[in-house]
């Protein structure tokens, strides 16, 4: 059954012989009893093609239709007491074949030609070639028409369910390229995103690298032993950023998730952030005030890029800054972190980089929102605001 369903043409050939075995060897025995005997040798082939052509019913519907229509007439242009043939049951069956698979106009076509078919019948049997019956001509054209209107509707009903599927394998195929395009879409996003990792890190250890290496040359000529500190510090804060740099790197050319190279930074990871920019000579505070709660894992790494960006803006642009401050205020509406330096003010690239545009796109996954802007007295401050989501929170 699996096989003619997936190959309809074999059960088209399989239906025509089921008929044209029994309905033909009927047909045949019949005409070899009541039709001329000249007419024979031309109604027994024509009544057996007639079948046999519903081989191409689905593939030839109006092809089908006309063979089995042609024999109908070629029956009827013979003389004699010929009796209502059964292959006759081709031309219903070829009916509901070219409803169903025809071209767009095949229903009303088909129902035109049946409707006809069924007069011409009629008419026929009141000749007198339908005396065998003993049906009354407005009985037969009833009973004739039945059929064809039967046949023909149930062919405009295949037609319908042909089409309803053919929509529903549209829809998936359509669902499926829309899948595939979601999934490319979100491919495109991690990429991105690791963009935006790749930029924080690196602009992060580099700047804490150099302002390691501009305190250590200081430091070198008041305190050698002092400098070969820091050159270490230097050197333990480049093998850190290399094994991220793989990490991230790794996640381009593979495209894995990027837990399989280990946890993102969190809030726990906050005093390493903080004493790596202790070690590179500025001064950071670091305080918090309110009932903290537990955050969301991307919340908790939003929150942490933050930090790390605000303080590498620090580091990079802030002119003669010795000394930031890191403040948290939790409330039951939220989570607000203020960064604020020392400094002369603003950098030439501060509120137009692409590191404050990446906080706040963060930020803005979760419903946060960035401001920077100058300090209050001096300085430049960036202030982050987090509201507090139900569905991540858990006091």
């Amino acid at each position: 059954m699996r096989q003619l369903r997936e190959h309809p043409g074999r059960a088209d050939v399989l239906l025509a012989l089921a008929l044209a075995i029994p309905v033909g060897g009927w047909t045949v025995l019949l005409l070899w009893l009541a039709a001329p005997p000249a007419w024979v040798p031309v109604l027994a082939p024509a009544a057996l093609l007639g079948l046999l052509a519903l081989a191409r019913r689905r593939t030839a519907p109006a092809a089908t239709l006309a063979a089995a229509g042609g024999f109908g007439l070629l029956q009827i242009a013979a003389p004699g007491g010929i009796p209502l043939l059964p292959s006759l049951v081709a031309f219903p069956v070829a009916l509901h074949a070219y409803c169903a698979h025809g071209n767009r106009r095949a229903p009303t076509v088909g129902l035109a030609v049946g409707v006809i078919g069924a007069g011409a019948v009629t008419s026929w049997s009141a000749t007198g070639h339908g005396a065998p019956l003993q049906l009354p001509p407005g009985y037969l054209f009833c009973f004739l028409l039945t059929v064809m209107l039967t046949a023909a509707s149930l062919g405009l009903y295949r037609r319908t369910q042909v089409a309803h599927t053919a929509e529903l394998e549209q829809r998936a195929a359509r669902a499926e390229a829309e899948r595939e395009e979601r999934a490319r879409l979100a491919a495109l996003d991690e990429r991105a995103r690791i963009a935006r990792e790749m930029h924080d890190l690196m602009a992060h250890s580099l700047s804490v690298i150099v302002s390691q290496a501009r305190g250590g040359q200081f430091a070198a000529r008041q305190d050698p032993a002092r400098g070969i500190e820091v050159l270490s510090a230097i050197e333990e804060e480049g093998r850190r950023v290399l094994t991220d740099m793989r990490g991230l790197l790794g996640l381009l050319r593979t495209g894995n998730d990027v837990s399989s190279f280990g946890p993102q930074p969190g809030l726990s990871d906050l005093p390493d952030l903080l004493a790596r920019v202790r070690s590179s000579g500025l001064a950071v505070d670091w305080q918090q005030s309110g009932e903290p709660y537990r955050l969301d894992h991307t919340a908790e790494l939003a929150v942490y890029r933050t930090v790390q960006e605000s303080l590498t803006n620090t580091l990079k642009h802030a002119r003669q800054a010795t000394r930031s401050e890191v403040r948290f205020r939790w409330s039951p509406a939220g989570l607000e972190i203020i960064v604020r330096d020392d400094g002369d003010g603003a950098g030439p690239s501060d509120g137009a980089g692409q590191g404050l545009s990446g906080m706040r796109q963060r930020l803005a996954i979760v419903g946060g929102s960035l401001r920077a802007e100058p300090g209050p007295g001096r300085g430049f401050q960036v202030t982050a605001v987090l509201p507090r989501r139900a569905e991540g929170v858990t006091v």
